[in-house]
C-alpha cells in the first residue's frame, strides 16, 4: 500500500467514532441563478474527547474525505471531473492553512467535483463546518465521523 493511503487510512480508522456535540446547525436556501437553489450550511461542534486538539488533523482530514466523496460536478467542472479519483494527502494539504488562531481547511472545486467546503477548529476543540450549495450534507458527514449509521432498517 502506497504511503500516503496507508496514512489516510490511519487517520480515519484514529478518528472515526470520536464524541461530539453539536453546538449549533444554521441552514438557509436562497434563489440561484435560471431557477436553481443555493444552500448555505453552518454548523458549529465541540469534540468532545480528552485533549481535543489532538484531533485536529483527523476531525479536517475525515471531513475533508466525506466532503470529496460526496460532491459532483456542478455546470462548467464537470470537463474536469474524474470518475474514480480518491482523496489524497496531496488535495489535503493543499486546503490547510492557519488562520486567525484557528487550523483551517478549505475547497472550492477538486477534480471537477464542487466541494465548497470551509473546516475550522479553534484550540479547545470547536469545530466550524460550512457548506455551500451542499444542501444539509454537512449533518451526514457528522453522523459518520460519530461512527454512526445514517440508514436505519425498514420494519
Amino acid at each position: 500500500m502506497a504511503p500516503e493511503k496507508s496514512l489516510g487510512y490511519k487517520l480515519l480508522y484514529e478518528t472515526v467514532g470520536i464524541q461530539i456535540k453539536i453546538l449549533s446547525n444554521h441552514y438557509e436556501e436562497s434563489p440561484g441563478f435560471e431557477g436553481a437553489v443555493n444552500t448555505y450550511q453552518e454548523i458549529v461542534f465541540q469534540i468532545k474527547e480528552e485533549e481535543p486538539d489532538d484531533w485536529a488533523i483527523g476531525v479536517l482530514f475525515t471531513l475533508s474525505l466525506m466532503s470529496f466523496s460526496f460532491a459532483a460536478p456542478r455546470g462548467a467542472s464537470e470537463m474536469h471531473f474524474v470518475p474514480d479519483e480518491e482523496w489524497n494527502l496531496e488535495y489535503f494539504v493543499k486546503g490547510l492553512r492557519f488562520r486567525w488562531k484557528k487550523f483551517c481547511f478549505t475547497s472550492d472545486y477538486v477534480s471537477g467535483r464542487l466541494m465548497k467546503t470551509d473546516i475550522a477548529i479553534e484550540p479547545g476543540g470547536k469545530v466550524t463546518l460550512t457548506t455551500s450549495n451542499r444542501g444539509k450534507g454537512a449533518e451526514r458527514w457528522l453522523t459518520h465521523l460519530q461512527g454512526k449509521k445514517h440508514i436505519t432498517a425498514v420494519k
